[in-house]
């Protein structure tokens, strides 16, 4: 997430901005922070171990915070082989020749696996990993050369981008440093000492035309090329906005009246809208209004899906406990709630009854099971909660609430009662009879994990023991879990919190999710860990 308030809604009448990237679990932790000092740089904030420069922070005259944008910038083409001429493709009327990359891979008391890579004009064919993938039975992907063509595969100027980043000092200079920003692309939020604030989406977007790259498209055909990259300035971008609130958490942030198409797999706004709902509650806001934004565990999907349990009706005693929890509940994931844990079990058999035996073989894509370490961060098991509230919404649905595998209709009625039935035979099961004993923590835990934390007798040297924690994919304090019961280990946490009052640098506060060092033995492996769990955070001056 990261947002910003213009000075007309700060108790100091300086603006406020907040920043807190999503990535994955970890020791050492992802990012750690650093205050560059030199001659031309006078920069603070967080940055990646290896990295010049500060990726999220300020300087002297302004701060700044990203969030990932989620464009689409990867196209699937299905190229067409020439029939007696190897590694050669059809492009409109001609053929060419495609690129041919080979390495060596030595293996252990084994022969060299040789790897070759074929590339073609729209980048490297992606066969032999999605046959791995799929499975070996799918003799079509051996056949169909398909190639991914992808904006990081063009040599990027992204650390160009950030060192002139981290020295603008306006505006102009900020927009002008996010013109070389390349892959991936991000929304950029901004504010500064003068009492500006905005954004920008940076990064090298396609421009399409006839093909949106929803679907593989024919790479002979010229028509279905990208026609070049969306200029700079033609990106979406807000500056003193008459609202004086700019927030952005992975969402939409361009209308429909957008003329370029930037993608659908955005995150559907659950975050983005919490936050805008707690910015609409007062008028000035303070740092400390900031930190409890940051750690919010409340749930506009669970607000909304709620009420459709707490109709149901059931002489069942243990079913009944959990109707009258969820009538009493105020929709926030906290370690502590017991209604958070039935939501969550309620809205998983739900999703499984509603898609589970419907969707053949895309079940286990759509679900985001089982999960990939490519993708850990999954965005279609949100996107599925999202589509099945808005299925639930619906006064009838033969096809969606229909038990197909049992071929046996049922209305919304029974398809709700029977998510419930489940939900507390599992819960009963897995957490015992005892109310005392349900809590969405016993079942929402993170785990911190080093590289070497698998290795046998070591690992847990490495390794820190799981705690409770708060919130889901949907809350502010985004907590995100693969699909699947019983919950797995939350993936995808907010690896660093920072809040600015901008201007005021020594009033900075920030905490890692983990520490500054990346050798066990060292306090500052992992000493900021329980901060980062209970709400603390340090100066930054």
């Amino acid at each position: 997430n990261s947002w910003v308030l213009s000075p007309r809604h700060s108790l100091n009448r300086r603006p406020l901005l907040c920043a807190d990237p999503h990535l994955t679990v970890q020791l050492p932790a992802v990012v750690y922070e650093a205050h560059l000092s030199g001659p031309a740089t006078e920069v603070s904030g967080m940055t990646y171990p290896g990295m010049p420069g500060v990726f999220i922070g300020h300087n002297t005259q302004l701060a700044w915070g990203l969030t990932n944008a989620l464009a689409d910038t990867q196209d699937l083409f299905v190229e067409r082989l020439h029939a007696t001429e190897p590694f050669t493709f059809a492009y409109g009327d001609a053929w060419e020749a495609a690129q041919v990359f080979e390495e060596t891979i030595t293996v252990r008391r084994g022969a060299p696996h040789i790897e070759r890579i074929v590339v073609t004009r729209h980048g490297p064919l992606i066969n032999g990993f999605v046959r791995r993938a799929a499975g070996a039975a799918n003799r079509a992907l051996e056949s169909t050369p398909i190639a991914l063509q992808w904006s990081g595969h063009t040599p990027g100027t992204v650390l160009e981008a950030v060192l002139k980043l981290n020295r603008a000092d306006d505006w102009e200079t900020f927009n002008a440093a996010l013109a070389a920003w390349t892959s991936p692309p991000q929304n950029v939020t901004y504010a500064d000492a003068r009492g500006n604030i905005g954004y920008v989406l940076a990064g090298r977007i396609p421009q399409r035309t006839t093909n949106l790259g929803l679907v593989p498209a024919p790479g002979w055909d010229p028509a279905s090329a990208w026609d070049r990259w969306i200029a700079a300035d033609e990106l979406p971008r807000l500056y003193n906005p008459s609202s004086g609130i700019i927030v952005t958490a992975n969402n939409k942030m361009a209308g429909d009246d957008y003329p370029y198409f930037l993608g659908m797999e955005f995150d559907p706004g659950w975050r983005a809208a919490r936050i805008e709902q707690m910015l609409g509650e007062k008028e000035r806001f303070t740092v400390r209004d900031m930190e409890e934004m940051q750690q919010d565990n409340g749930s506009l999907l669970a607000k909304a899906f709620t009420p459709w349990f707490t109709l149901l009706y059931s002489e069942d005693p243990w079913e009944k406990v959990a109707i009258q929890a969820l009538r009493k509940w105020n929709w926030r994931m906290d370690s502590d709630s017991a209604a958070g844990l039935i939501f969550h079990y309620l809205l998983a058999n739900l999703v499984e009854l509603t898609f589970g035996d419907k969707l053949g073989p895309a079940r286990d894509g759509f679900l985001a099971r089982p999960g990939t370490p490519l993708f850990v961060n999954h965005p279609f098991k949100l996107r599925a909660e999202t589509r099945l509230l808005q299925i639930i919404s619906e006064q009838e649905s033969t096809f969606w609430y229909a038990d197909t595998a049992g071929a046996r209709q049922r209305d919304r009625h029974e398809l709700l009662q029977e998510a419930l039935t489940r939900t507390m035979k599992s819960i009963r099961r897995v957490y015992g009879d005892s109310m005392l004993r349900w809590a969405w923590g016993k079942a929402h835990q993170v785990r911190f994990t080093h590289p070497l934390g698998s290795a046998r007798l070591v690992g847990g040297f490495f390794n820190r023991n799981p705690l409770p924690i708060g919130g889901d994919a949907t809350t502010p304090n985004q907590t995100s879990a693969p699909f699947g019961l019983p919950p797995a280990l939350v993936q995808t946490i907010p690896v660093y919190r920072q809040i600015y009052e901008v201007g005021t640098w020594d009033r900075a506060q920030s905490v890692l999710a983990g520490g500054q060092s990346g050798h066990p033995l060292s306090r500052l492996y992992d000493d900021q860990v329980m901060m980062w769990r209970e709400g603390v955070y340090h100066p930054m001056p």
